[in-house]
């Protein structure tokens, strides 16, 4: 019974970690980021069926959001994040995704491209893989800290991803930013917080000094959402991608 109440419990943590509800705002020192990355994987979700590949999987938190008919999941053997929780079907050597042409209707891909070294060969491979027609949906950071040191590699700007995605063979169909208010402001703050007192500290005794702390931040985070936006300023990117369909 004590298992399954730590096993109920770990995947209450991880649930509020990627998808956090009322109660990551006292949880979850990233609340805000968080928060935005899943509200618009949730709205641009519909677009995902079929056969999909999740690229950089993890624990995939988001699997639950996808009507769809078979859902792969690959990431690569060695990264900055813990092995503990992650649910990975294939791995990918960084250079050849392990599956044949045109294989799948749709990929998701979520916070990676900014740990991929070779851009370039990474989305060759991801629209090899790809049916003609196929659907992805990517998103990525641009104002963020470095992260799973050291693979950690490149920020891109909203233009910046087009060239590469469009360079690669693909049509942006939609392109969001998102957190372009000064919530980002507390979300950089409570980075900072976590960083330096999980240095001090670099155990989860430090979670009773970070979370109250960052639960103020994400309090006031949301005074902050009542000033106007700056489109120039935000978190990050969610694309909306259609494999080009060359005529014969």
């Amino acid at each position: 019974m004590l298992n399954k109440l730590n096993s109920n419990v770990k995947k209450y943590l991880l649930k509020e970690q990627y998808r956090p509800s009322f109660i990551g705002l006292f949880l979850n020192p990233f609340y805000f980021a968080r928060k935005a990355i899943y509200k618009n994987i949730k709205i641009y979700s519909k677009n995902i069926a079929g056969i999909t590949l999740d690229i950089g999987c993890g624990s995939k938190p988001y699997e639950n959001l996808f009507a769809t008919e078979k859902y792969v999941g690959m990431d690569v053997e060695v990264s900055g994040h813990k092995r503990t929780d992650m649910h990975i079907d294939v791995f990918y050597d960084g250079i050849k995704i392990p599956f044949e042409n045109n294989y799948f209707d749709s990929i998701v891909c979520f916070e990676v491209l900014e740990h991929v070294f070779n851009p370039e060969v990474f989305l060759s491979e991801a629209i090899r893989v790809l049916k003609p027609g196929g659907v992805a949906i990517f998103t990525v950071p641009f104002v963020w800290d470095e992260h799973e040191s050291p693979f950690d590699y490149a920020r891109y700007t909203s233009f910046g991803l087009k060239y590469l995605f469009e360079k690669s063979g693909f049509n942006v169909l939609e392109n969001k930013k998102y957190l372009c208010d000064l919530r980002l402001l507390s979300l950089l703050t409570n980075a900072y917080i976590y960083k330096i007192i999980r240095k001090l500290i670099p155990s989860k005794i430090s979670l009773l000094l970070i979370l109250p702390l960052t639960t103020l931040n994400n309090i006031i985070g949301h005074i902050f959402y009542l000033f106007p936006k700056n489109i120039d300023l935000y978190f990050g990117n969610i694309f909306l991608l259609k494999k080009i369909t060359m005529p014969v």
